[in-house]
């Protein structure tokens, strides 16, 4: 199954952002109703003033909620493409591809820069996805070699 899930994330990964073809999924978090919250560590990109990445929502139950179109199928997970200002702490989602059961495909979204705002709770899941792809940055920019 986790092969299977891996495959599928990559597919998607392949049409949405070629550059991104070495994958790094690392849990970072599972909330209270069992969601889990990965982030693919080798998607992460300094830009700017920003981090752009791409996360993976598996949820446990149907959360048609979390998609602001009008799904007809369950949705069980969305894989995000997000820009997060690591000060400020707020995302722009700028794209989402919508799974259903068995990582089944239900829609793409490209919001590009018109994407929503969101600034997490402390806290929250989502807010643990942003420290982590913030400090995940930050250790890669301390890591560099000086010359």
């Amino acid at each position: 199954m986790k092969r299977l899930i891996k495959l599928t994330i990559f597919t998607a990964l392949l049409s949405y952002a070629p550059g991104a073809i070495a994958q790094e999924w690392t849990e970072v978090t599972v909330n209270a109703v069992g969601d889990r919250f990965l982030v693919d560590q080798a998607s992460i990109q300094p830009q700017a003033n920003s981090v752009r990445y791409w996360e993976y929502r598996d949820f446990r139950q149907p959360n048609n909620a979390f998609v602001e179109e009008e799904i007809d199928e369950p949705v069980y997970g969305v894989m995000l493409y997000q820009s997060v200002d690591c000060t400020a702490n707020v995302a722009r989602l700028r794209q989402m591809v919508v799974h259903g059961r068995d990582r089944q495909e239900l829609r793409r979204l490209n919001y590009g820069n018109n994407g929503s705002l969101a600034q997490p709770a402390d806290g929250s899941s989502a807010s643990a996805v942003l420290r982590y792809v913030c400090t995940q940055e930050e250790n890669s920019t301390t890591n560099e070699p000086q010359g």
